[in-house]
């Protein structure tokens, strides 16, 4: 009986396998990284849509103070209440960017359930509300000859804004109002 002699293996399934599992390895990983960013995305979005509800609540609150007829005076003696803006003066800068500006915190519009999550995502929202005089209350009240006094009615500008809560999105929303 004649015996040969094994032969000798070469190891190549090995190294396909490991290689292969490299593979999906790094597709996993790469996978996985997508996903954290999604989630990150995600999650900043959130707290946008969070800190503009705030913005926006604020502004409302401003609206309704005006509607109720019991603000002012607007002299700057009333926190978050002020005059016309003076675009002459030297120095001058909107109200909203001036970070000397006092601003009036409004009512916390969140369910007590969510308390928690909404005051770390956009804090307590903030308005100022800005005189800007009399102004003509429908389009053609500025082409008559003699204006008279009910053509003119009283304008606002309201700026309201999530609180700046560090690492979060501050949302700043504007509008004029007129009662």
């Amino acid at each position: 009986m004649i015996r040969h002699a094994p032969k000798r293996q070469r190891g190549v399934t090995l190294v396909v396998a490991l290689m292969l599992l490299i593979a999906v390895t790094l597709l996993g990983l790469a996978s996985m990284r997508g996903t954290g960013m999604q989630e990150r995305m995600s999650a900043n979005l959130y707290d946008r849509a969070i800190a503009f509800q705030a913005a926006e609540s604020a502004l409302r609150e401003a609206e309704t103070l005006l509607s109720s007829g019991t603000a002012g005076p607007f002299d700057g003696s009333i926190t978050g209440l002020f005059g016309k803006p003076n675009p002459s003066g030297s120095g001058f800068e909107n109200r909203w960017e001036n970070s000397a500006t006092v601003w009036a915190g409004a009512t916390v519009w969140w369910a007590a359930a969510d308390a928690g999550t909404r005051a770390r995502a956009a804090g307590t929202p903030q308005y100022i509300i800005e005189d800007l005089g009399m102004w003509p209350s429908t389009p053609d009240c500025d082409t008559v000859t003699t204006i008279t006094s009910d053509c003119l009615k009283p304008r606002y500008r309201i700026t309201a804004r999530s609180a700046q809560v560090a690492g979060r999105p501050t949302v700043l929303l504007q509008t004029t109002y007129r009662p």
